[in-house]
């Protein structure tokens, strides 16, 4: 029997912090007795139970860099530079193991973190900084014992994929779905890093430094958020037999590297197009288990902190608990304009001839091949519009963006022409 004793110390008590508390509360296990030696916490808060006899309160947690009774730290506190930073590089270079959930701090660091836990023959676990209750990390990690993975796509951020669905199922707008989710909480005060791709860019990051043995930082990533998807183009992508996510998207292909972050057309068919609400999904493709599907929620309390005590469980058994080395291969990162695939384009122009065979024009002129057509009625703005939505085959990105340019300069488009990549998962 195991029977051991694990001193945490715990660094920032928010929405996460609060349930890894409530979690380690009810927490029984004869082989494992986790002991809170620290907490600290900048908001004064009361904290009742016989799991805090022992426990050193603090009010600023640049204080744990003095402090050395403990085992593992648990970081709660976010972002990529400050005490976060601090208390976590001083904790590996003590040798001490860390738990964090701050994608953010992972993904900008991730080759330093590493060297420093060879160094040091220590951990940092990172379960809850992706895909919440989700054990994604631990997946590709096991995976890659057995497996190469390929790609790896899906939804990644909990809280544009609940403003995509209920903009659909509520026939709301953008900015009213964005509200309501902040009163229910699935939105923070300030949602920028969730609506923009920020966030998604950080976990997708992270999966791929980790399945591809390689250092891909978020700031190279190419991507783009949900703040201009318009209700309309939701409707008739569901009429066409598609819903728009937001998509984390890596492969490895030749040699080459795909990181891109994007909203997109998925059949409606599809696994990922049937993850609704705050929940996440996300596929694995390798080259023995071909596509393993995972749906978890992707965000809160519960999960993220699952995922926290998870990771402590781990460090405190010794599983799963290697140092990844990064690969000896060098990979090219591929640029978006070469991205070879379909699209959706929907253009508003004056309603008169010419119109089709003025776009039909340009997309002869950069090798582009309409696929389906249709036009909509307009019921609100000026009655002498026109909506035109084209689907085309697959064609490179960079003769699509030329083609784009040019028609958009065309006298009778009306407003730029809003498009949407169209990914077709097989």
């Amino acid at each position: 029997m195991l029977n051991k004793k694990i001193k945490i110390a715990i660094a920032g008590i928010g929405t996460v912090g609060k349930g890894l508390i409530d979690l380690l509360s009810k927490y029984k296990n004869k082989e494992i007795k986790i002991e809170i030696t620290a907490i600290a916490s900048r908001k004064k808060q009361e904290f009742k139970g016989k799991i805090f006899n022992k426990t050193v309160f603090f009010n600023d947690a640049q204080k744990l860099l003095k402090f050395h009774n403990y085992d593992i730290l648990v970081e709660l506190i976010g972002g990529e530079k400050g005490v976060s930073k601090d208390i976590v590089f001083n904790a590996l270079r003590e040798k001490k193991n860390v738990v964090t959930a701050n994608k953010a701090l992972v993904s900008k660091f991730w080759n330093q973190l590493h060297t420093l836990m060879n160094k040091n023959n220590c951990s940092l676990k990172y379960e809850a900084a992706v895909a919440g209750g989700i054990p994604i990390i631990k997946v590709v990690d096991e995976f890659l014992v057995s497996n190469k993975i390929t790609k790896i796509y899906g939804i990644l951020n909990g809280t544009s994929n609940y403003i995509l669905s209920n903009m659909l199922s509520h026939k709301k707008e953008f900015e009213s779905i964005l509200i309501e989710a902040q009163k229910l909480g699935y939105a923070e005060s300030d949602p920028r890093f969730d609506i923009d791709g920020t966030d998604t860019a950080h976990k997708l990051s992270i999966l791929s430094s980790l399945a591809f043995g390689c250092y891909n930082i978020s700031l190279r990533i190419e991507n783009e958020g949900i703040e201009n998807v318009d209700l309309q183009d939701l409707q008739i992508a569901d009429s066409l037999g598609y819903k728009i996510k937001l998509l984390g998207l890596t492969e490895l292909k030749n040699k080459n590297i795909k990181n891109f972050v994007y909203p997109c057309l998925v059949s409606k068919d599809s696994f990922i197009a049937k993850v609704d609400g705050v929940y996440n999904g996300i596929v694995v493709e390798s080259n023995f288990c071909k596509k393993s599907c995972f749906v978890g929620e992707g965000a809160g309390a519960r999960p993220t902190a699952t995922s926290v005590l998870s990771d402590i469980i781990s460090l405190s058994t010794r599983r799963n608990n290697s140092c990844r080395k990064s690969s000896k291969f060098h990979y090219e990162e591929t640029s978006l304009q070469s991205r070879f695939g379909s699209y959706y384009l929907r253009f508003t122009t004056y309603d008169k001839p010419g119109v089709i065979s003025g776009i039909a024009n340009q997309f002869k002129t950069f090798n582009i091949s309409m696929k389906s057509m249709l036009q909509k009625e307009i019921k609100v703005g000026n009655p002498n519009d026109a909506t035109i939505v084209i689907t085309t085959h697959d064609c490179l990105e960079k003769n699509m963006m030329r083609a784009l340019k040019e028609i958009n300069k065309l006298n009778f488009i009306r407003k730029k022409t809003v498009y949407f990549r169209i990914e077709n998962f097989k």
